[in-house]
């Protein structure tokens, strides 16, 4: 993915995404200023029936909303490094009290279906973004989504909560400390309570940090 990414600029304009300016690296100096001034590190409240602590870094701003769209839908790698960047930032200047004994990573997945469409699980990339940079394991191959399921960006609470039952399943035990289940968005988090549900059962986790790049307003 790595290199994909850098051929990607070598062959591209070497313009900032966001504001279209000459710029030495995918975004300039000043957008990246902005992007990671939107930042929070404040422990947040989350509508799911547990006691895991929630932090998400950005709201669904309209530079945000550009480059999540770019990434997910339009296959755009480079948005993607962006918003690496602002992850290796954000763990840099959160506070790490509540994150020194992690010892585990998990990404909610996709469908191989979307996978294969998209060439990757947006998701995932980060999660691995913050595995490498910090030295945490990750579990991607602990568990899959056995089940398709349209999109639900238009679904209710309930009907989410519904069509969801039952896409993961667990292939190898999470024996972790404290883990982190990262996702890019946060919408009713019925996805995640099911990722969630499917980690736990069969597995040994003391402690669950969730963390998602975006929260809507």
């Amino acid at each position: 993915m790595k290199i994909i990414t850098k051929i990607i600029k070598i062959l591209s304009n070497q313009n900032c995404l966001l504001c279209k300016q000459s710029a030495d690296d995918t975004i300039c100096n000043y957008c990246l200023e902005s992007l990671l001034s939107q930042l929070n590190f404040q422990k947040q409240q989350i509508e799911l029936n547990s006691g895991f602590d929630y932090f998400y870094l950005l709201k669904y701003s309209s530079e945000v909303k550009f480059l999540l769209q770019r990434f997910k839908f339009n296959k755009d790698l480079l948005a993607g490094e962006i918003f690496s960047k602002v992850i290796r930032y954000w763990w840099d200047n959160v506070t790490q009290q509540d994150f020194k004994d992690v010892d585990a990573i998990a990404a909610v997945l996709i469908h191989r279906l979307r996978y294969l469409y998209r060439g990757f699980n947006q998701a995932e990339v980060l999660a691995k973004t913050l595995s490498e940079y910090t030295g945490i394991s990750s579990t991607f191959e602990n568990y899959a989504r056995i089940k398709y399921t349209k999109s639900q960006a238009k679904s209710s609470k309930h009907k989410r909560a519904t069509q969801i039952k039952g896409v993961f399943c667990l292939t190898k035990p999470v024996i972790a400390k404290h883990l982190v289940v990262f996702d890019d968005v946060l919408t009713t988090g019925s996805t995640l309570a099911e990722f969630i549900e499917t980690l736990t059962k069969g597995s040994q986790i003391q402690k669950i940090t969730i963390v998602t790049l975006v929260r809507p307003e």
